[in-house]
């Protein structure tokens, strides 16, 4: 029994053996068209001819063309490094030419994405060798976050990984991001940007601290402040205390400190050099109003007893209040701070436009003092609208009380003032009904209201939304070409950063 066993392991063993050699045999027989071949992995061999290599497999099937100076072996993703007059290319056992050997330097794939060099400029190609970045940039960062470090033209920015610009490449320097925000330089100033690219803390200053408990430490012409994460200035801030490096002029080399305090710095020595604390920089305090921004708000008039009844003759002034707006836009705002960081003025300029819808059915409802505003239309025509229209250029001058919130970012405010205006243009409308249809007339003029006017405005709010009511203490209509009514309006205000 032990007899057959031994014989039958020999017999197999010789069948294996002699597959293997006739394998070998053929595969060498494939190869032979070569002047050598070696092995790379299983079935894969490096192959030379006429003093160039290449990669051809065990059936002899050329996976690399036999035209190169080098080949590597290939990587555990199957790819295969080729150079040529110093120009590196790249294949793959599957899929073949994947980059022509044109390159600088070809790095291996990482979440299938490889950086590329050529002509000292860098750039990603991703596993089917489609250029994602461009080789155009003097260098580029590993991604992070999905996100790539870059540098072109001695400037920074940065990209996604599927190569769309994120921040643009105009900054000197870009920090690694932190909590969402990254410190720039711009032309010499800095700021910050945020994921998207956003400059939500614009390069405006000569320097910027890392925030902090939402707020970050800026400086700018020797102004220190802090900011929000908005850009917006919260509250008053003091310098960081200075410290430098002295040293004592004739002062004995000796092993014992020695400090002096002196009105404005305290300087401490040892072995002749020391540092020096400066007296702090005075604080910096800054006031930033609530005025900027757009409005919408209800039109209204009072009678000289602060009544809503309108004086005889005048019934048709009735006003549909629902459709009688006022939209106000001021677009610039100065602020002037007087107390602390709590308290001061604001003033600017805007645009003021006030409709006020009349409820008429009928021309003949008009009484003859207010004809002369409207354009004549027949007596019987049916009125569908009506309206007086009147746009100011308006410059209010407010004082402001802020009451911060615990983080300082957003405030409650007051406001109170007086606002001077400019009418600049005023017109009627009337859009009506007869035997041709629906009719549109329009009349410009003074309609006898004052080129210019005055009135009392406030406002209440919270961060960039308030209240606002408007009073003009002088009539709406000149003396004798109108009735005696005194304008109000109520409404709301968005306040713009």
């Amino acid at each position: 029994m032990r007899q057959i066993i031994i014989t039958t392991v020999i017999l197999i063993l010789t069948v294996f053996i002699s597959d293997a050699v006739s394998q070998n045999q053929k595969v060498d027989s494939v190869l032979q068209k070569y002047d050598r071949h070696w092995e790379m992995k299983p079935g894969v061999y490096r192959v030379m001819k006429d003093g160039h290599i290449g990669v051809a497999d065990g059936k002899g099937r050329e996976i690399v063309p036999c035209r190169f100076d080098q080949v590597w072996t290939p990587t555990k993703d199957n790819y295969i490094r080729v150079l040529l007059n110093m120009k590196t290319g790249l294949y793959h056992l599957e899929k073949g030419i994947i980059l022509p050997a044109e390159y600088d330097q070809i790095w291996e794939f990482k979440n299938g994405l490889a950086k590329v060099m050529k002509g000292r400029k860098f750039g990603y190609v991703n596993s089917d060798g489609l250029m994602v970045i461009p080789t155009e940039y003097q260098h580029i960062w590993s991604p992070q976050n999905e996100r790539l470090k870059v540098i072109k033209d001695g400037l920074t920015g940065y990209l996604s990984t599927s190569g769309e610009i994120i921040v643009p490449v105009i900054y000197q320097h870009i920090w690694d991001y932190k909590d969402g925000l990254a410190r720039v330089i711009r032309d010499g100033k800095m700021g910050y940007v945020d994921e998207a690219g956003n400059e939500v803390v614009p390069p405006i200053y000569d320097q910027v601290w890392p925030f902090e408990d939402g707020k970050a430490l800026v400086v700018n012409d020797g102004d220190y402040f802090k900011v929000n994460r908005q850009g917006k200035i919260t509250n008053e801030a003091e310098a960081p205390e200075p410290v430098r490096k002295i040293e004592e002029k004739g002062a004995e080399q000796d092993d014992l400190p020695r400090i002096s305090i002196k009105k404005d710095h305290i300087d401490i020595w040892h072995e002749g050099e020391g540092i020096s604390f400066s007296e702090r920089k005075k604080r910096r305090r800054y006031f930033n109003g609530h005025l900027a921004g757009a409005g919408i708000g209800m039109n209204g008039y009072f009678d000289a007893d602060f009544q809503e009844e309108l004086p005889e003759g005048y019934g048709f002034m009735e006003l549909n209040q629902t459709k009688s707006l006022e939209v106000s836009v001021y677009p610039v705002q100065e602020s002037l701070r007087l107390l602390g960081s709590w308290f001061g003025l604001t003033t600017g300029i805007g645009l003021q436009y006030n409709n006020y819808r009349f409820n008429l059915e009928q021309y003949s409802d008009i009484d003859e003092p207010g004809r002369i505003w409207f354009p004549e239309i027949e007596p019987d025509a049916s009125i569908s609208k009506s309206k007086l229209m009147i746009l100011h250029v308006n410059v209010p001058l407010l004082a402001e009380i802020q009451i911060p919130d615990r983080y300082g970012s957003d405030a409650f405010y007051i406001s109170g003032g007086v606002v001077g205006g400019v009418r600049v243009q005023s017109h009627t409308k009337v859009v009506f009904s007869n035997d041709d249809g629906e009719q549109k007339k329009k009349k410009r003029g003074d309609m006898g209201l004052p080129t210019f006017r005055y009135g009392f405005m406030a406002r209440a709010g919270y961060g960039n939304f308030s209240l606002y009511g408007t009073y003009y203490p002088e009539p709406m209509f000149k003396e004798g070409e109108g009735p005696e009514l005194y304008p109000f309006s109520v409404g709301i205000m968005f306040i713009f950063d």
